[in-house]
């Protein structure tokens, strides 16, 4: 973060003061600062007698049903303004609230420990908050400030004051600005009510930032002390897009606003022009543009952005709930997803759990690197129950014959093949019982180097690969992709991911299976010269940006950015692999009014 203020002895009025952050949701918002604050809690210490017990056990459970009730609203509203992908935030606070540990935890301190009901909460939910802020983790930071919404909730619902922050706009034009936005804030503002996010904390993973690039709200985060310097009514400019924030702008601030945000518009209106043309190369090389969706209902609107098929369906968002869908209900799902959109093809992952995405009753808890611990395949192979009533149900609603099924986190042979006799086993099963079932095509996720490095042979025991390149450069490169403090060091054009993208591709080929890339890079306007010239063959994205991307494709040779490709692959650094491609393509994005131009995007692979 960096500050500079200008203050000209001729001039009086307000310290002009520009700020850099974190770029956590783009376009651009001018208007005036209206500061959030959290509510200061004071909670007392009570022991009490037996007589007041039941009323402060009661108490309690009205302030959960009650907070419940609050939280499935939002959820509710969430899937209606931003999708069912970041909706989840909030299906993760209802299972918190009802997580057995949390309500016997504060249960037990009021029926035997005679505490009140509030103390109760303040000692319980802070020792959850408490925990999750001393893991060296921003994913984890995050959760404690979902539990910090949850704490401040309940607080308020004993107290019958309702939600802290409800009142936050009355009109167009404000800037909410904070040391830390919390989820439900950004849900219980009205659309349009809220032009610009600024706050001193968080960064491009944070619920918050997901949440503002679905509603397409401006945002720049981790701006540390911009709470502070903004006072209430200051004239804000916020370019979500860069990261850049100026407090008290002076004329040329508001003119350079006013021309950039114009351009940004019209750049995005122009890319809907790309929709029905191909994307293919001025040479003639095809590359498949594939849309990633979180919500059965998003397959309907796919092709409007130009896609031609879906190459990656999260299905654990089916998850994320207090009990396990049945097999019904997942055949229904996948099934309205598939017949939607035949012929053109699906690719549904299997159950990747674990990680970042805890899952009720089937996740491990207060793993020290849950990353790198009980998660995707691993879940499944484990839990071959779950895994195979998944199988089941993906086998049966493949009606059209145009499934995809990738299993996620491959990293050995032995993984793979229990895989594929768990599929074989649902398949035999499903036949015997009478059903006529079509033919699907198995895909592996290569995202772990161990993979790269055995790609030859999983390449013989597959259809196809997607490449998720999120996870495939956090491990590579030994980087979580989510700490603030090494962010500079998560590199996408290190030698040593572009070498294993080109290693997975040459393989790959050999074997004649195609290759897809599903991660962040597949967005990124260098990363699609640098995954296109090397070989990559299918594109996979948020459907807003397959329309940018396609614009990139039809104005270069593939011959070309194959020869781009080549030779970064002999560069030594990131440095001089981003170097050499800015200087040899940067002019020809900028003209194709694409680098400006971000789409409202969160690929979590």
């Amino acid at each position: 973060m960096t500050t500079s203020t200008k203050n000209p002895a001729k001039k009086k009025g307000p310290v002009r003061t520009e700020l850099t952050g974190v770029p956590a949701s783009p376009g651009f918002a001018m208007g005036c600062v209206f500061p959030v604050t959290n509510r200061n809690i004071s909670v007392v210490e009570e022991t009490l007698p037996e007589s007041r017990l039941a009323d402060e056990e009661q108490l309690f459970l009205k302030a959960v049903n009650k907070t419940i009730k609050e939280v499935t609203q939002i959820k509710e509203l969430s899937e209606s303004r931003a999708g069912m992908k970041d909706s989840l935030i909030f299906a993760t606070h209802l299972m918190i609230l009802q997580d057995p540990n949390l309500m016997n935890g504060v249960l037990d301190k009021i029926r035997t420990e005679h505490k009140n009901a509030r103390w109760s909460v303040h000692v319980v939910l802070g020792a959850y908050i408490d925990r999750f802020e001393q893991i060296d983790s921003p994913a984890m930071r995050d959760k404690a400030a979902d539990l910090r919404d949850l704490y401040n909730r309940l607080m308020a619902s004993m107290e019958d004051s309702g939600p802290v922050l409800e009142d936050v706009a009355s009109e167009e034009g404000v800037i909410l600005a904070g040391h830390e936005l919390l989820p439900s804030l950004l849900m219980s503002i009205k659309p349009g009510q809220v032009s610009g996010l600024a706050m001193d904390t968080g960064g491009r993973t944070s619920h918050v930032a997901i949440l503002a690039r679905s509603l397409q709200i401006p945002l720049v985060s981790g701006l540390r002390n911009f709470a502070a310097l903004a006072k209430s009514g200051d004239t804000v400019i916020i370019d979500g897009s860069s990261g850049r924030v100026v407090i008290n702008p002076n004329e040329e601030d508001i003119k350079e606003f006013h021309t950039r945000q114009e351009i940004f518009e019209r750049q995005r209106r122009e890319l809907f022009t790309m929709r029905q043309l191909e994307p293919m190369t001025r040479d003639g090389k095809y590359i498949t543009l594939l849309a990633n969706i979180e919500l059965p209902s998003e397959s309907e609107k796919v092709t409007d952005f130009g896609a031609t098929g879906i190459g990656l369906y999260r299905s654990e968002f089916l998850f994320f709930r207090k009990d396990a869908p049945s097999q019904d209900e997942q055949r229904d799902a996948y099934r309205y997803i598939l017949e939607t959109m035949s012929p053109c093809p699906v690719t549904i992952r299997t159950l990747d759990a674990g990680g970042d995405k805890l899952v009720n009753g089937i996740t491990a808890v207060n793993e020290s690197n849950p990353f790198m611990g009980w998660r995707s395949i691993r879940v499944c192979l484990d839990r071959q129950d779950i895994f195979c009533t998944q199988l089941k149900a993906l086998l049966l609603a493949n009606t059209k014959g145009n499934l995809r099924l990738l299993l996620p986190m491959i990293s050995g042979m032995a993984e793979l093949r229990r895989a594929k006799a768990c599929i074989e086993k649902c398949r035999k099963e499903l036949e015997a019982e009478g059903h006529k079932l079509g033919k699907v095509k198995i895909g592996a996720m290569i995202e772990v180097p161990a993979a790269v490095m055995i790609v030859d042979k999983l390449a013989k025991e597959v259809d196809f690969f997607s490449i998720g390149t999120n996870d495939l450069i956090q491990f590579t490169l030994a980087v979580d992709r989510t700490n603030e403090l090494i962010t500079d060091m998560f590199q996408p054009h290190h030698p040593s991911v572009l070498s294993m993208i080109y290693q997975t591709v040459r393989a790959a080929h050999r074997e004649g299976i195609p290759v897809a890339v599903c991660g962040e890079m597949s967005t990124d306007p260098i990363s699609v010269l640098l995954l296109v010239g090397l070989g990559v063959d299918e594109l996979s994205m948020t459907p807003w940006n397959v329309m940018s991307t396609k614009k990139i494709i039809r104005s270069i040779n593939f011959e070309d950015v194959r020869d781009s490709a080549l030779t970064v692959l002999q560069m030594d650094d990131a440095e001089s692999v981003n170097e050499y491609m800015h200087k040899k393509y940067a002019q020809t994005i900028k003209d194709l009014g694409i680098s400006s131009v971000v789409g409202q995007v969160e690929n979590r692979n």
